[in-house]
């Protein structure tokens, strides 16, 4: 037989093959009934109003300070989990990075936040209310040694749709007296 014949015989027996193989596979199919369709990943969080009132939050910004001078950093804020929560992804402008994950408890009924940055001291904010547009969250970060505990406020502002003010602020009194630790503004990067 020449190399011809020997082609020719190898790619009809190639075919026969694959119809055998796709003939088993259709009579598999048949015989095992209908095929359930893919199930999708619930999604609870997609249309709890609550759970999408700081989206304002979301998108790819630069951010400075309160009068605009000299960028203080960027800041990318994603949807994430299906709509459930906020994943914050901050860099500074002197390169240090740090991320946020923030989300609506159901079971407190508030807003709460976990941050930690590159100087690995995590800092969650537990509580949080809203007054007026601006969501307000608060911290209880324990005190070392004698002195006294330390209680945080962080604010985030919609100013218009095209820039956030978040203001962070501390106590040692208790929430007497608040000293500004930072005020920045999110101004939306546009595509």
């Amino acid at each position: 037989m020449n190399l011809r014949h020997r082609t020719r015989l190898l790619r009809s027996m190639a075919l026969a093959l694959a119809v055998v193989g796709l003939t088993a596979r259709a009579l598999r199919a048949q015989n095992a009934g209908p095929t359930a369709a893919p199930q999708r990943a619930p999604t609870p969080c997609a249309d709890v109003a609550e759970r999408h009132r700081f989206d304002f939050w979301i998108g790819e910004w630069t951010v400075t300070g309160p009068t605009g001078s000299g960028p203080a950093g960027s800041s990318s804020i994603q949807s994430v989990s299906g709509g459930c929560a906020l994943l914050e992804n901050w860099t500074s402008g002197n390169g240090g990075h740090g991320k946020s994950l923030n989300a609506y408890n159901p079971a407190v009924g508030q807003w709460q936040q976990y941050w930690i940055g590159q100087d690995g001291n995590p800092t969650e904010f537990r509580e949080s209310s809203w007054v007026g547009p601006s969501i307000v969250f608060r911290a209880h970060v324990p005190a070392a040694g004698k002195s006294p505990a330390t209680e945080m406020r962080l604010t985030f502002t919609p100013v218009d749709s095209n820039t956030v003010r978040q203001l962070g602020e501390s106590s040692t009194d208790g929430g007497a007296t608040w000293k500004t630790t930072y005020d920045l503004l999110y101004h939306r990067k546009t595509p």
